[in-house]
């Protein structure tokens, strides 16, 4: 099985908090209204993969190691 990592490019993120609506476990916003990943060892693969897919700038990757 491989291993996924994600990858959050805050330069485009505009804040739009759809991440963090599907997948608040993962991601918020912070204060600056750019989205922060928290890590995925408290949401399901499946929230940060809609969560990317979501993404209007497409800034959450996820990269098969």
């Amino acid at each position: 099985m491989k291993k996924k990592e994600v990858h959050l490019d805050r330069f485009h993120c505009k804040g739009c908090g759809a991440c963090e609506e599907v997948a608040p476990k993962a991601f918020r916003l912070d204060d600056t209204e750019k989205a922060d990943f928290l890590g995925d060892d408290k949401a399901s693969p499946e929230e940060i993969e809609m969560a990317a897919n979501i993404c209007p700038t497409k800034c959450i990757e996820i990269v098969e190691q």
